[in-house]
């Protein structure tokens, strides 16, 4: 007797841990190559977006039906090159930003210089805090070595190390802001 494999949006849909696995397994590597050919990302970039479109989906899959799996895919391209244009228009509106601050704010007085040299602090402070083959995998990712040859160096899985960078670039990131926004606080309630 041969069985038909359930697809991916049923399986999404009444286990989602298991769904987004599957989708993962299924889609992950092929949305990757499309968003680096066609739309000129690096690899960290199509798999942020990828993963932001995965949870997207999974979160509201109770919303759509699907008559097949093809559909479902086409669904998930969908939701990807929607995710694809909001990456390109939010780089473009940060362009704008740096390109469009007058003369004056390109000029560093000390102040500046030593606001620089703090948030350098703080990151080093940060960075100390990690294991060592956190900041190994952010020093290695930073000089684009593939994930590949970054395993040879950190005992971990590959196919992990893409989540672990992720992560560690979110952690380090918020934590850079809290502080940064508690500085600025305190420095407002002083003046």
């Amino acid at each position: 007797m041969i069985f038909k494999a359930k697809p991916t949006y049923q399986i999404l849909k009444s286990k989602p841990k298991k769904g987004l696995e599957l989708m993962y397994k299924k889609y992950g590597a092929q949305l990757c190559a499309y968003a680096i050919k066609n739309w000129n990302l690096n690899e960290d970039e199509a798999w942020e977006l990828i993963y932001k479109t995965m949870f997207k989906i999974e979160k509201n899959i109770e919303n759509y039906e699907f008559k097949n799996e093809d559909k479902f895919a086409a669904f998930i391209y969908k939701i990807f090159i929607n995710q694809l244009r909001n990456y390109y228009r939010d780089q473009k509106a940060k362009q704008v930003e740096i390109s469009g601050l007058d003369n004056e704010a390109n000029i560093e007085d000390k102040n500046d210089q030593k606001t620089e040299s703090d948030q350098v602090k703080q990151l080093n402070i940060l960075l100390d805090k990690l294991e060592d083959w956190q900041r190994m995998l952010l020093l290695l990712r930073a000089q684009d070595m593939p994930y590949s040859e970054i395993a040879k160096y950190i005992d971990r899985p590959e196919k992990q190390l893409k989540v672990y960078y992720q992560r560690l670039k979110q952690k380090i990131e918020k934590q850079l802001t809290e502080q940064f926004k508690q500085k600025a606080e305190k420095e407002v309630v002083y003046e």
